[in-house]
């Protein structure tokens, strides 16, 4: 058996905790969201911390503060080195001790820093900030990567940005690649699958080594050797750079456990990822409430009703979230809203918030239809917890949950969530049809952007220019090149630019972000071409895959067309009694070993390694992942009941807008320029 993710990350701060003792600790915002979802703060004010405060070149310590910790998740490099240097410049500190998440052997562009050397350096460089050769300086480099959301469940908020490059990206890269090495049109490169680690910028590289680098480190926490498995072109690139990586090959040779690692590209599948119809409550969250500042995968919740503070005086009030707020003990209290269909998750939060009020001896009222819980009822019981800060302290996760939930449930865009769903029915069934007689998807959405253009009024509005653009994405991603309709297409896309410009006074964030500050015809234009190249991208991505390029059922006479998760069709071919061949899942072979029993099978009498052959499987998806695919995983393994346990990763949880953005918005390819 295994260590969980939680427990690993425990003796990961454990570690830290243990040299914390009477020291301003910096932090830059990657840890403190691995920190967040790994205990919380407590981890660091029980190890009695001074003063906790942000990675910052504006920040420093008083002249009576003589110990300073630093915990960063970058190479002690470029703008780290330099906030560094101008934090301890501007304090007083004789001690200071710096833990980074980045391997010594990626300080350096080549990759062969001799780890003694490299920090040995950088101490030298810190004494001479601090002033006097004779203070002590202390550099560690500590793996951390992972956070457990639920057991079997994790994500790497330090790699929150990490997103898959796309088609479209193709050209910027080799511009890129070309202009740094002066280099004239030497060998063509055109499409993605031609992109080689190498064209990337450095930067990228660099983020890329370093992920490798969190793989193997968590891997080699649960003591584990890998068969490593992608699908997708970035999987392919992080898998390659793990395989060669010289602790990893160096650990392979020395354990004995197995295990299979399998990328995934959330290109791959981004319908399962801008989908209102959900199966999990914690999906409905990520989409409903307001995102925690400061944070990729956590969301705000409203804790007023648990203290004595006025609505007037509401921002004096930290929010609470979803996170565990204590380190004691693996938390589980995300399970029901992970692993459990969103009615079925209510009543079990109520189930157990009533059972602790009762517990506690609270006055409940059970009023109300028995079998049905409402938003109003949670609250009402949590209204029990007001001003027992003993009681709230002990029992904050489940109150935050329970929170959480009835402010979902009373959110005002129930009603519009259910007109993305029934509109994304629609589409499912059109494009699964493929009736030429019956209007095309793209007509059809053309057909409700003027519906919703003719209406004066903002407050009239049934759908948004963020809902057209979610929906526009989610038909392109179920959408083959076949099923296009390129005259309804060029229609549509002129009807969105239409829409944003009769709209430019009151653009969302997200829309703004497309099209920038000055709206014009021409600007918009440009912008929305852009667009269009990514919604293709997302449509032919795909392509080249034999057993996964749908993931949209067409049903039959009976059944409605749906849609299944990309994540749901590979466990159902791994799990598969017949062990059918998997031409899209790559295998990178993790020794000589696994090259005889892959390439020369009358070496051995195995034939070739596939994901499921080892006791452990870990599917990780770079780039986002819902609470519903991971329900669907785990629904497909306790039908099937396999030989091998199965931890789901990402490097964040997924939320409609987020996925947007990443995709329309954000510049994946240089993303990590400092």
């Amino acid at each position: 058996m295994h260590k969980s993710i939680w427990d690993i990350s425990q003796e990961w701060w454990k570690t830290v905790t243990l040299k914390v003792k009477n020291a301003i600790v910096f932090m830059d915002s990657n840890m403190a969201e691995l920190l967040h979802w790994s205990g919380g703060i407590e981890h660091l004010l029980s190890a009695d911390v001074v003063d906790i405060k942000e990675f910052s070149s504006f920040e420093a310590a008083g002249e009576s503060y003589k110990k300073g910790v630093f915990i960063v998740s970058s190479a002690l490099t470029d703008v780290t080195s330099e906030i560094l240097c101008d934090i301890i410049s501007h304090s007083h500190f004789q001690y200071v001790l710096i833990f980074t998440t980045t391997s010594p052997l990626l300080h350096s562009s080549s990759g062969d820093s001799d780890s003694d050397t490299v920090f040995e350096e950088m101490e030298e460089k810190v004494l001479e900030w601090l002033g006097n050769m004779n203070y002590t300086v202390e550099i560690t480099h500590i793996p951390m990567f992972a956070a457990e959301v639920c057991p079997g469940m994790f994500i790497t908020p330090t790699f929150s940005k990490l997103f898959p490059i796309m088609a479209s990206d193709v050209k910027q890269i080799v511009y890129q690649y070309r202009s740094s090495h002066h280099l004239k049109d030497t060998k063509q490169i055109e499409r993605l699958k031609d992109i080689e680690f190498i064209h990337l910028p450095n930067s990228l590289q660099k983020q890329i080594k370093m992920f490798a680098s969190g793989l193997h480190a968590m891997l080699q926490c649960l003591d584990v050797r890998e068969d490593v498995y992608s699908i997708g072109h970035m999987s392919h690139l992080v898998a390659t750079e793990l395989d060669v990586y010289p602790p990893a090959r160096a650990r392979r040779k020395s354990v004995q456990n197995r295990a299979s690692l399998v990328l995934i590209d959330r290109t791959l599948d981004v319908a399962s990822a801008v989908t209102y119809q959900v199966d999990s409550l914690l999906d409905k969250m990520m989409n409903t409430l307001s995102q925690l500042p400061g944070h990729s995968s956590d969301r705000t919740v409203n804790l007023q009703c648990l203290s004595h503070v006025c609505s007037s005086s509401l921002p004096v009030l930290l929010p609470g979230s979803l996170a565990p707020t204590h380190c004691l003990a693996q938390p589980t209290h995300l399970i029901p809203l992970v692993m459990k269909k969103q009615k079925e998750a209510i009543m079990d939060v109520n189930r157990k918030l009533v059972e602790t009020a009762s517990a506690e001896k609270l006055p409940l009222n059970l009023a109300g239809r028995p079998g049905r819980v409402t938003a109003e009822q949670i609250e009402s019981t949590v209204t029990l917890f007001k001003g027992k800060y003993s009681l709230i302290k002990k029992h904050l996760d489940l109150l935050q949950t329970s929170l959480a939930t009835s402010q979902c449930m009373k959110h005002p865009s129930a009603g519009q969530h259910d007109m993305m769903v029934m509109t994304e029915k629609n589409l499912m069934q059109t494009i699964a049809d493929n009736d030429e007689s019956a209007p095309s998807a793209a007509a059809i959405l053309s057909k409700l952007m003027l519906q919703e253009m003719q209406k004066s009024r903002t407050d009239d509005k049934a759908l948004t220019l963020d809902d057209m653009l979610c929906l526009i994405t989610y038909m392109y991603s179920i959408m083959e090149e076949s099923d296009e309709d390129e005259n309804e297409e060029t229609l549509l896309r002129e009807k969105f630019i239409e829409w944003i410009l009769q709209e430019s006074e009151n653009l969302s964030p997200l829309v703004k972000q497309i099209v920038g500050e000055k709206v014009t015809d021409s600007i918009v234009t440009d912008q929305i071409e852009n667009v269009w190249q990514r919604l293709e991208d997302i449509r032919t991505v795909r392509d080249e895959l034999q057993h996964f390029r749908s993931v949209l059922d067409p049903g039959d006479a009976m059944t409605p067309a749906s849609v299944k998760s990309l994540l749901r069709l590979v466990i159902e071919k791994i799990v598969d009694p017949a062990k059918p061949d998997l031409p899209d899942i790559e295998c990178k072979s993790g020794g000589f070993k696994d090259l005889l029993k892959s390439g020369f099978g009358f070496f051995k009498s195995s034939g070739k390694p596939r994901p499921g052959d080892s006791p452990l499987l870990i599917l990780f998806v770079i780039g986002g992942l819902t609470a519903s695919e991971v329900k669907q995983i785990r629904d497909v393994i306790d039908k099937a009941k396999p030989s091998f346990e199965v931890l789901i990763g990402s490097t964040r949880l997924s939320s409609i807008s987020s996925c947007l953005e990443s995709i329309f918005i954000s510049d994946n390819v240089n993303t990590f320029d400092q």
